[in-house]
């Protein structure tokens, strides 16, 4: 059998690299953190930090799926329908105000009311394990009663899928 590597990686010019036993392991807090970026921009229509523009709606269009999130053209501009897990101004209003009302532990996290902008309505200045608290414990709690049941049992389930894989094995 030839050899199908071309180049051999720099990394194995660091003294520990060739002896690790897994050698591709990614970092679950910075995955962690740019899911719940990509989440809370989602939630919140952040246009910088969400993945739903127009190409992701013409796409869907394309499939022949979720026509109702289909671009509306409207003179010289597109305008795109929000989908149901959109959050409206109360949403948010009401989203912030019970992170702004959680106390949890000192040293836990960051003060959790300090990153929350009532001004904004957004969160602001998350660090990674900020936002491993707010995916794990807090997002559930806070989108209770807010968002459409099929949309927090999907949150619901993406903050368990990180907790499970964030656990400290046992013995």
């Amino acid at each position: 059998m030839t050899n199908i590597w071309k180049k051999k990686s720099i990394f194995f010019d660091l003294s520990y690299w060739s002896r690790l036993e897994v050698r591709h392991c990614i970092d679950v807090m910075h995955v962690e953190k740019n899911v719940c970026d990509s989440l809370i921009g989602t939630l919140f229509n952040i246009n910088e930090k969400m993945k739903d523009g127009l190409n992701a709606c013409l796409d869907l269009i394309e499939m022949n799926i979720r026509s109702e999130l289909a671009p509306i053209e409207m003179g010289k501009h597109t305008y795109l329908p929000p989908a149901c897990y959109t959050m409206l101004k109360d949403e948010k209003n009401s989203f912030c105000q019970c992170l702004k009302g959680v106390k949890v532990p000192q040293g836990h996290s960051s003060i959790v009311k300090s990153l929350v902008s009532m001004q904004d309505l957004k969160l602001i200045g998350l660090k990674s394990y900020d936002c491993h608290i707010l995916m794990q414990q807090l997002l559930p709690v806070a989108s209770r009663g807010i968002l459409p049941k099929s949309v927090r049992h999907t949150i619901t389930r993406l903050c368990s899928f990180f907790s499970s894989i964030c656990y400290k094995a046992t013995d």
